[in-house]
């Protein structure tokens, strides 16, 4: 009977750091940390890189958006990368090519024949990009003006091989939005903690900018994001967050869409894991024995942390273990919860339309999580079979 009560509290205990201790520890940092000075004069040559596939609907809008950023014309190009297109996606970066003479920024359209993947796209944008810092971004999103300004100061550190930027949900006042919209207020949080710690455990993919001889994307994986952060940190190099490059992209608003889109994401996170396995089992920097495996490694086994719980009640079947077990558990993770949100008042100011978090809106943010777990069960599934496809997609009703 101890050990059941002893392995009880083990998994409580790995469960609450996973959800709220951790994100508190690195809320803590980054609130004790000191702004860092940077050189908004230092300009590397950037090459933005957009995959492209079926965006007839937005392309143009983005080009726009990158072609008024405050940085100097003649030190960034612009790289679209159009893959088996079958909408007038090609035809739409023709006429913003046709629209805007002008030398700088350079534009370029690449065409792959075929899908092959956004790492596909990625490595042949790569290929002909003539910059020293590779910028990948998706057709769908908004840059605010001074991300450049805001990330490419950090790259006079020969220290830094990443940096990453913040992602704002663009849409967080419908039903299915606004508890992602808190999710990645608690990611905003964790990821500057342990920028200042060592590194951000991985960067979005909708706003990621590294040293263009650091990495390569892999086609066969589905975070090539992930794996580019993986790749770099072992390299010797750190991964910045900049919480000021601010990117916005709509939300999927269906709980169909945020299924697929989750459940891709999350087997790409298994394929990281296990391809490079050596690197966490032998950890050889805090990113690898601390990092990655509060901030991923223990959101992979959750559901099974999860499930065992009640199980455990039933081997126990014993009222007394159970009640004063979920007392002591539910106690501590609601203190540390209500740590999270002052925290998150404290760092990220006044909450912006739809990201409030009020006694209305924690079923949402139950449901949500719930989603998340369930998802992490069916991609363990994909993942194990083999049922997925590297073909990203990106939900149609994140394309508005």
């Amino acid at each position: 009977m101890s050990f059941i009560v002893v392995a009880l509290y083990v998994v409580s205990a790995l469960l609450i750091w996973q959800f709220v201790g951790y994100p508190v520890l690195m809320g803590l940092i980054a609130l004790r940390a000191k702004p860092k000075q940077k050189n908004r004069s230092y300009t590397p040559f950037v090459s933005i890189i957009v995959p492209a596939h079926n965006e007839q609907k937005v392309i143009g809008r983005r080009i726009g958006n990158l072609l008024t950023l405050d940085y100097p014309k003649d030190r960034y190009e612009i790289i679209v990368v159009e893959s088996g297109s079958t909408d007038g996606t090609n035809e739409a970066v023709q006429d913003c090519l046709a629209r805007n003479p002008n030398p700088a920024p350079r534009m370029k359209l690449l065409r792959e024949g075929e899908r092959r993947g956004k790492a596909s796209a990625i490595n042949l944008g790569k290929e002909h990009a003539n910059g020293e810092i590779i910028l990948v971004t998706d057709a769908n999103s908004t840059f605010e003006d001074d991300v450049l300004r805001e990330m490419m100061p950090h790259f006079q550190d020969p220290k830094i091989g990443a940096v990453g930027g913040r992602y704002l949900v663009s849409n967080p006042d419908t039903v299915h939005t606004s508890s992602e919209s808190f999710y990645w207020d608690l990611e905003y949080i964790m990821r500057r903690g342990e920028s200042i710690l060592d590194s951000a455990c991985l960067f979005h993919g909708e706003i990621n900018a590294w040293r263009k001889g650091l990495a390569e994307a892999d086609i066969d994986n589905l975070s090539e994001d992930l794996d580019i952060v993986i790749q770099i940190r072992r390299a010797g190099y750190k991964i910045e967050y900049e919480p000021s490059a601010l990117v916005y992209e709509p939300a999927a608003t269906t709980a169909e869409d945020q299924i697929r889109q989750r459940k891709r994401t999350t087997t790409g996170t298994l394929q990281c894991i296990f391809k490079h396995l050596d690197y966490f089992i032998v950890p050889r920097d805090l990113y690898s024995l601390f990092i990655f495996p509060s901030h991923k490694g223990l959101t992979m086994l959750s559901p099974f942390l999860l499930l065992s719980i009640p199980i455990l009640y039933l081997i126990a079947w014993d009222v007394g273990i159970t009640v004063t077990h979920l007392t002591v558990t539910l106690a501590t993770f609601g203190l540390l919860l209500g740590l999270i949100l002052l925290l998150r008042a404290r760092l990220i100011g006044k909450t912006r339309r739809g990201s409030g978090v009020s006694i209305a809106s924690l079923p949402r943010i139950v449901y949500y999580v719930l989603l998340n777990e369930y998802l992490i069960a069916l991609a363990w599934m994909d993942f194990v079979t083999g049922r997925y496809s590297i073909l990203w997609e990106k939900a149609e009703t994140a394309r508005s």
